[in-house]
C-alpha cells in the first residue's frame, strides 16, 4: 500500500511539474527607424544598404535594398554605426538618453530612448532631421536621412 502511494505521488509530480513551468516572454525592444530621402528631391529613395554597429559585433544589414532602416540603440549614451549607401560608407553617431521602462511581471524591463543629437560624416549623407526624438517599442520614423543622389539614372 505504501508503495502504491509513492507511485501515485510520482505520477502526480510528473503531471503537475509541466503545469508549473515558468513562462517567459522577451521584453519589447525599442528600435529607431530612419527613412532614406533624396537630398535634392526630398522623395523616398532606395539604396543598397549595409549597417554595422561600432563597438557592437553586429551586422544589421548586408547589401539589402531598402528605403528605411530599423536599428537598436545601446544602453550607453552614444550609439555609432557604419552605414554603407551603395558602397559609400558614412559614420552615424546617435547621442541619446536611456529610459528604463517596466512592461510587466512576465516581460520585465526594457529600454526607451530620447534622441538628443545625431553626428554624421558627409560622404553620402547630406543632412539628418530628427522627426520624433522618442524611440519606443512602437516602431515608427524617428529620423530622416537625406542622401546625396548618385550620378544620373541611379536615384
Amino acid at each position: 500500500m505504501n508503495r502504491m502511494k509513492q507511485i501515485a505521488f510520482l505520477i502526480f509530480i510528473l503531471i503537475a511539474a509541466p503545469a508549473c513551468k515558468e513562462v517567459f516572454e522577451a521584453p519589447p525592444q525599442s528600435m529607431f527607424k530612419a527613412t532614406l530621402l533624396n537630398s535634392t528631391t526630398e522623395e523616398t529613395i532606395q539604396s543598397v544598404v549595409s549597417v554595422q554597429g561600432i563597438g557592437l559585433d553586429s551586422l544589421f544589414y548586408n547589401d539589402a535594398t531598402l528605403s528605411s532602416i530599423l536599428l537598436p540603440l545601446s544602453t550607453d549614451e552614444k550609439t555609432s554605426f557604419l552605414i554603407s549607401f551603395d558602397s559609400t560608407v558614412d559614420t552615424v553617431t546617435f547621442v541619446h538618453k536611456n529610459i528604463i521602462k517596466y512592461e510587466s511581471m512576465d516581460m520585465g524591463f526594457y529600454n526607451e530612448f530620447k534622441l538628443q543629437a545625431v553626428d554624421f560624416s558627409r560622404n553620402r549623407i547630406d543632412s539628418v532631421q530628427i522627426t520624433d526624438s522618442l524611440v519606443t517599442k512602437t516602431w515608427h520614423e524617428n529620423i530622416k536621412l537625406y542622401i546625396r543622389p548618385l550620378s544620373a539614372g541611379n536615384n
